[in-house]
């Protein structure tokens, strides 16, 4: 009975840890990326134009389908819960989809921060709004094992303050292994896009000096000076003229202009761009434009799987988010512990994943 009550006793508690202590006071330092890129290099990635349209793809791709709220069960009590929280939803600031939206920002920096406001009237406690935070101002405090306790604040100018975590909707994209702050999409996209940055300087160079090729003029010895200098005036106007006149012992050509390593700049800046593009959406298809023969059937696979991406995102939103951190607190401050209603995304029928079509 010792022993089986021992046994009990460790299996009832966690006893492995995630986080040491160092760990634990990084990542309650606003503004650290602990072993990560700072939040200033993803602000730069966004003002990307491939980066700005995979990350947009993403949200949009996450909002299209409708959601509706669920009763917890049939009870009357649960109907009650169900209609009260869709009556929140819609007389709060905003829309149900800025919060997710906001929620999506995480995409970009591994986690997002959302602060809740709440308002009383007609006996109840209402949803005011949900205003999203920048989150290079947070830390977050966390135990051991990395679950989040509370979050410290540093505006610029004032003291650094603590506030309490039921407070804030948070989101941690692809949660691992002692990262309460999450991973961003931007991680694995960050070496394309810093190679796109230094081919798209290259190509400038490249086009300032031979896109506009040096216009040759090559004569017989013996040329008069004057003619000379009139031929070289008429080169130097030949960009402004439809045609030039000449004898036949001038020779006019052109130096540059050569399209071959033009061509192979741009094919390697798209080459980094599908590289982006899968690291956001794990897939090229939906944002290249397919220049193999049969590059439909290869869409339709592409969208398939971009498509799975895009169920499980909704699903871990609608619950971690929607759910557990916006309805729970709401509908238990009004009707106390309980079921609460499961906030819940209308999901295409399983055949789109075979054909593809939407």
């Amino acid at each position: 009975m010792r022993l089986f009550s021992r046994r009990t006793r460790e299996t009832e508690r966690e006893i492995a840890p995630q986080l040491t202590q160092w760990d634990r006071t990084a990542f309650s330092q606003p503004g650290i990326r602990l072993g990560q890129l700072p939040y200033e290099t993803y602000d730069e990635m966004q003002r990307d134009s491939m980066v700005q349209t995979v990350l947009t793809l993403k949200r949009l791709a996450v909002l299209a389908a409708p959601w509706r709220i669920e009763p917890a069960d049939p009870s009357p009590e649960a109907a009650a819960k169900a209609e009260f929280a869709r009556e929140a939803l819609v007389e709060m600031e905003g829309a149900p989809e800025d919060v997710l939206g906001g929620a999506m920002d995480a995409f970009a920096k591994g986690w997002s921060v959302q602060e809740t406001v709440y308002r009383e009237a007609n006996g109840r406690i209402w949803l005011q709004a949900v205003r999203p935070k920048d989150p290079a101002m947070f830390g977050l405090v966390a135990d051991r094992f990395g679950r989040i306790e509370g979050l410290r604040l540093r505006v610029p100018g004032e003291e650094e303050v603590e506030l309490p975590r039921g407070k804030f909707v948070l989101h941690i994209h692809r949660r691992g292994y002692g990262q309460p702050r999450g991973k961003s999409d931007l991680d694995a996209a960050h070496r394309h896009w810093l190679a796109k940055q230094t081919l798209l300087g290259a190509w400038k160079v490249h086009l300032e000096k031979y896109a506009m090729p040096t216009v040759l003029g090559r004569y017989e010895r013996g040329l008069p000076s004057d003619e000379q200098s009139a031929i070289l005036r008429a080169l130097r106007e030949i960009q402004n003229n439809a045609a030039v006149v000449c004898p036949n012992e001038i020779e006019v050509s052109l130096l540059g202009g050569d399209r071959g390593p033009s061509t192979g700049f741009q094919e390697a800046i798209e080459f980094h761009n599908r590289e982006i593009a899968r690291a956001v959406l794990g897939q090229t298809l939906t944002t290249d434009e397919g220049r193999r023969v049969g590059s439909l059937a290869l869409g339709k696979v592409h969208l398939q799987i971009l498509m799975l991406q895009i169920v499980a995102i909704r699903r871990e939103l609608a619950e971690t988010v929607m759910t557990e951190q916006l309805l729970r607190p709401l509908v238990e401050l009004n009707f106390g512990p309980g079921k609460v209603p499961r906030f819940r995304f209308d999901e295409p029928e399983p055949g789109t994943f075979v054909t593809g079509a939407v």
